[in-house]
């Protein structure tokens, strides 16, 4: 969802740090290359809309958020609202 604090959702900064190296424009100043002890998880994926299923934020209830927090991991096959989908 855009808007809040970030500005941007997670899809389009996810697509303009393919694009562009940042999350938005702004961000570029801000913005280095991952060091050697940064690796990236070699399952990660951007989100996809068709595929991954995230909660309505709007809505009056919402699911408890789970103990394990790597089941929060949308890209994982454990990621916790796979049956959702």
């Amino acid at each position: 969802m855009a808007g809040g604090a970030n500005k941007v959702s997670l899809i389009e900064a996810q697509r303009n740090y393919q694009d562009f190296g940042a999350c938005d424009e702004r961000g570029l100043r801000h913005v280095r290359p991952p060091t050697e002890d940064e690796p990236l998880d070699p399952a990660w994926r951007p989100i996809d809309l068709a595929r991954d299923s995230f909660e309505d934020w709007a809505a009056e209830e919402r699911a408890p958020w789970p103990e394990d927090l790597s089941v929060l991991c949308w890209w994982l096959p454990a990621f916790w609202r796979r049956a959702h989908s």
